[in-house]
């Protein structure tokens, strides 16, 4: 009997191995295809539309623009600082920001499903917390900490945290009461419980919580230095909108999407596959 087992145990890990070679380079090709197929589109279609325009300052051609992305990549600017730099400062505060605002979501979603005054007391304010203008919350913040790189990262958590707090207040709400009361009945811990309900539970709106979040960010964070701060990728597309300089504004936002499609396709897709791949 034994013997049949681990016969079957090492069939099983066998035909696993041999899977994977097969499966990777599909999972690979597919999302290679997902990012090239409408960046070919996008660039094709950009090129056609700088050649019927025919007015660099209005629309710049793709390769007038790679020419300038290469020169910012590697030149410092009137501050001393290449792309690559205003480009870190950017993500250093997206990162911080979206994580300020997910751990808050996480608690505040996770109090309002335990405690019926706290989910009184903040549902209340949720309609007029989610509809106050994002450039309103930018400004204030702005002239609160005086234009510095606090206002930023305020500004961002204070309107991106209840979209995501949203989500996690309704993915605890919705755990599977059956589940709850079978490991009562056994006696389970509360560390179980998290482990073996909660938290499989939760990682779904947890990661829907952090890509919203994260989506809300990028944009905000950029928009906040565009208002009030002298170095990241906003502050750079401000001063060269100033100098009528479109082609530079296009040289930097192309690192900045490179950099986001490379979040998302390279950390935030394959961390999902590995997360949720007990669903298969």
């Amino acid at each position: 009997m034994t013997s049949e087992v681990d016969d079957g145990v090492i069939t099983s890990l066998d035909s696993g191995f041999d899977a994977l070679p097969e499966n990777l380079p599909s999972r690979i090709l597919t999302r290679v295809k997902q990012i090239l197929v409408p960046l070919t589109v996008i660039i094709l279609t950009w090129y056609v539309a700088a050649t019927l325009i025919a007015n660099p300052s209005q629309l710049p051609s793709p390769g007038a623009t790679f020419q300038q992305v290469v020169t910012i990549l590697t030149t410092e600017d009137f501050r001393g600082l290449t792309a690559l730099d205003h480009l870190q400062l950017t993500l250093q505060r997206a990162f911080i920001s979206s994580t300020v605002g997910l751990l808050v979501a996480m608690a505040g979603g996770i109090l309002m499903s335990t405690n019926d005054l706290v989910e009184d007391s903040i549902s209340n304010w949720l309609p007029f917390w989610m509809t106050t203008p994002t450039v309103v919350i930018i400004l204030l913040s702005m002239v609160w900490f005086n234009f510095s790189e606090t206002a930023v990262i305020f500004a961002v958590v204070v309107a991106s945290t209840p979209f995501g707090m949203v989500n996690m207040w309704e993915g605890s709400k919705d755990v599977d009461v059956d589940l709850l009361t079978m490991a009562d009945a056994f006696d389970a811990s509360k560390v179980m419980v998290w482990r073996h309900i909660y938290i499989p539970h939760l990682l779904p709106y947890l990661f829907g919580s952090y890509r919203y979040i994260l989506g809300m960010v990028w944009k905000m964070v950029v928009l906040a230095e565009v208002f009030g701060l002298s170095a990241g990728i906003g502050a750079m597309f401000r001063y060269y909108f100033d100098q009528g300089e479109l082609v530079m504004v296009f040289a930097y936002l192309i690192p900045f999407i490179v950099v986001v499609l490379t979040i998302e396709y390279g950390v935030l897709k394959p961390l999902e596959t590995y997360l949720f791949r007990w669903r298969s």
